[in-house]
């Protein structure tokens, strides 16, 4: 009991580290900064941020979301994708352990949060990162492939399950389907396989009805343009933390 206890915090602490990563990820990559030079500094003074104000959620805490310079708030998307890639981090223990399976989820989620959070402030998916989560399911693939006896033509399968049915919506309908959607599915399809479908059902269900709550409250029309990155790597999300358990379920109850 003590051990796992002692595993889950550090995880969560590995997860909130990393996630301090990816906020520097989401703000630059956009912008075309390099993410792997320079220290972190302030957008509003530039001031360098040291060390000791650059802990993951306690140092935003103890700022009360302020720089410590120039006094100027905080965004507080940063606490949020640090907590967020923590609470991921558990997850992918809680589900996978820490094995190799398990790390491949992590960094999985880790490029999701990044994709998202882009997607949702400048609607676009960064090609970067959709190379880096093709590499990671080939990776994968390869892996599964080796070591655990899985086919390796389901990642195939999967690209080609995802990216077939929303390109043609991208062709019908250019408004409802971005070329970065179709781009990330399929990618995301090599790591999954199969499972890839569960992922975009629960994607395009949940976007269809953030669309239709849109709608409903008047707070946009048929033509407005919703970033639908975010939906889609919720959907991903979904199958690699609770895939097997869903799947399992919904045989069990119709076979």
């Amino acid at each position: 009991m003590l051990e796992n206890t002692l595993v889950a915090v550090f995880v969560l602490i590995y997860g909130l580290i990393i996630g301090s990563f990816l906020n520097v990820c989401i703000y630059r990559i956009p912008i075309g900064k390099s993410v792997a030079k320079g220290r972190s500094y302030c957008p509003h003074c530039d001031s360098l941020i040291p060390w000791y104000l650059n802990i993951p959620l306690f140092s935003y805490l103890c700022l009360r979301g302020r720089c410590g310079n120039c006094q100027a708030p905080i965004s507080p998307i940063y606490p949020l994708v640090e907590a967020l890639n923590g609470i991921l981090y558990l997850l992918a223990w809680y589900t996978y352990g820490l094995s190799v399976e398990g790390l491949f989820a992590a960094i999985l989620l880790s490029l999701l949060v990044v994709v998202a959070f882009i997607d949702m402030k400048h609607k676009i998916i960064p090609n970067s990162l959709v190379i880096m989560i093709f590499v990671l399911g080939v990776l994968h693939a390869v892996y599964q492939s080796v070591y655990l006896g899985v086919d390796w033509y389901l990642g195939i399968i999967g690209l080609v399950a995802a990216s077939v049915p929303l390109l043609l919506i991208m062709l019908i309908y250019p408004q409802g389907m971005g070329g970065g959607d179709v781009k990330l599915m399929a990618a995301a399809g090599v790591f999954l396989g199969p499972k890839i479908l569960l992922a975009l059902f629960i994607g395009a269900l949940c976007g269809g009805f953030f669309s239709f709550f849109l709608l409903a409250c008047r707070k946009g029309t048929m033509k407005s343009e919703i970033p639908f990155g975010p939906f889609l790597s919720f959907g991903i999300f979904t199958a690699v933390i609770f895939g097997e358990a869903l799947l399992s379920l919904y045989l069990s109850t119709f076979f």
